[in-house]
């Protein structure tokens, strides 16, 4: 028979369980699209201000060497929700016809996606803005409730409304709010003497739209004050093969000074634009009540070129496009540090990374590591040589100072970049014997990683609208196997 003194003791213990579930930490994701890691005012750029995102690096710890798992939207975006590589359900770039319904598919979303696995361990999971994911329109495959998908303003709008209601009443449940904002990617957009990359939707140019009347309004002199200075790097890589980059991103080497001037002024007033509406979602935070008990992340899904390599977009596997910001701040989370030396992989670190802050069991099969460690000074910090990232044409391994790729074009060639003796990546050393050393580890380290996961032997050409097929089953088709029908329309 149970004792009334044991009764009481189970009923107390249930009660700090559920003071446990409610005192779990919020989780409030902040992404841009297309910005590029020195794009912000604290990584000293006088050219533009963010005081919003300069504000959270000062509550929190700023990974200084982060790089997304691949430079374009969906792959990228597929990663962020997941922890796995979008070549695991064989596609690496944007597919925005995506039916894609493979078991493949299907398995790690239903197993890994980030709104699933905070939705099982009891979270409230709201996601509001841009999606681009693969296979969906909508998040609910991803675990979350998709709120307000204006992508420009609809995120501050929707975070300003959620936080105002959460504030005012007592919650039995944590929350996971992913705003997902679009820009500064519209520097893309048909505006004024910007050539476009291809045809966009007459909605992405909204905001560029509004800033150029703001162009107008000002007077030469003052436009001419506000252009950032072009980047030193505007020579292309040393022996460049046309098939390495997408023809999208070399229309712009036959831009004058006027255009250049009017792309990257844009592009910096634009992520001034986004960091205004990350503004207001601060600002409802620290009204809701609920800040002491949030954790804040900040990223982007990849960069922009800006006139590197005399390139504009994305889909590359140079710095500028790969390289992100990445920032984490909340309760006992070190304030204001900056980390110069950890190499990062935001795609494949962020679920893990998450997981472990809140203490939920991470999805199996994850290739990522926990970054609580460096976060928080707690537990033995991983020793990461080395990442692997990827492009819808090419594989790369990157160990902090040498970046050594592999394209799946004719005749496969090689790069090979040392960013420390030029950090331009103007100069390809894969020729130069005195590396000869480093690009022979490099390689073997790449290849195995790619053999492991069965992306290997590379195939004699990709384009960017083919995919790496898989059956109906869900597994990979081997090279030189007759393809079955796959599920994809394009």
């Amino acid at each position: 028979m149970k004792t009334k003194a044991f009764t009481g003791i189970a009923l107390s213990l249930l009660g700090s369980n559920l003071l446990l579930a409610q005192t779990k930490p919020n989780v409030l994701y902040i992404m841009t699209d297309q910005q590029s890691y020195n794009m912000m005012s604290c990584m000293g750029n006088k050219w533009l201000s963010t005081p919003n995102m300069d504000k959270i690096a000062r509550m929190g710890y700023r990974f200084d060497k982060t790089y997304c798992a691949n430079p374009v939207c969906m792959p990228s975006r597929y990663a962020l929700l997941t922890g796995h590589y979008g070549s695991e359900v064989g596609a690496k770039q944007n597919i925005d016809k995506l039916i894609y319904s493979t078991p493949k598919l299907r398995e790690i979303v239903t197993e890994s996606a980030l709104g699933n696995v905070f939705h099982k361990a009891g979270y409230e999971t709201l996601y509001s803005g841009k999606v681009h994911l693969y296979g969906t329109k909508d998040v609910s495959e991803y675990g979350f409730k998709l709120n307000n998908t204006d992508p420009y303003d609809g995120p501050a709008i929707y975070a300003e409304k959620v936080l105002s209601e959460m504030g005012k009443e007592k919650r039995d449940k944590p929350f996971l709010l992913f705003l997902s904002f679009l820009n500064p990617h519209d520097i893309n957009a048909k505006v004024g003497v910007i050539t476009p990359t291809r045809v966009v939707p007459v909605e992405h140019t909204r905001e560029p739209s509004r800033i150029l009347a703001l162009q107008k309004a000002l007077s030469p002199q003052e436009y001419r004050k506000q252009i950032p200075p072009r980047v030193p790097n505007t020579a292309p890589i040393s022996d460049e093969r046309p098939d390495m980059i997408p023809k999208g991103s070399t229309v712009s080497r036959g831009w004058d000074d006027a255009q250049w001037n009017l792309y990257s002024w844009m592009y910096y007033r634009l992520t001034e634009s986004v960091d205004a509406q990350i503004g207001r979602v601060l600002t409802a935070l620290e009204k809701s009540g609920l800040e002491d008990n949030t954790i804040i992340v900040f990223t982007s899904d990849h960069g922009e070129m800006n006139g590197a390599h005399g390139l504009i977009a994305k889909n590359v596997m140079f710095e500028e496009c790969q390289h992100v910001p990445l920032i984490f701040a909340g309760k006992g989370i070190k304030r204001n540090y900056s980390d110069k030396t950890t190499l990062v992989c935001n795609g494949l670190d962020f679920l893990p990374t998450l997981c472990d802050l809140v203490g939920i069991q991470p999805p199996k099969g994850l290739s990522g590591i926990s970054l609580k460690p460096f976060l928080t000074g707690e537990g033995k910090k991983p020793d990461r040589k080395y990442i692997v990232t990827e492009s819808y044409n090419g594989y790369q391994i990157n160990d902090g100072r040498y970046k050594f790729t592999i394209y799946e074009i004719p005749g496969h060639p090689e790069t090979l970049t040392d960013l420390k003796t030029n950090p331009g990546e103007t100069i390809d050393y894969i020729n130069n014997p005195s590396y000869t050393e480093i690009k022979s580890d490099l390689k073997q380290k790449l290849m195995a990683n790619l053999s492991q996961r069965g992306l290997t032997p590379l195939p004699d050409h990709v384009t960017n609208k083919n995919i790496r097929p898989f059956d109906k089953a869900g597994k990979a088709i081997k090279r030189g196997e007759k393809k079955s029908k796959i599920n994809i329309e394009q």
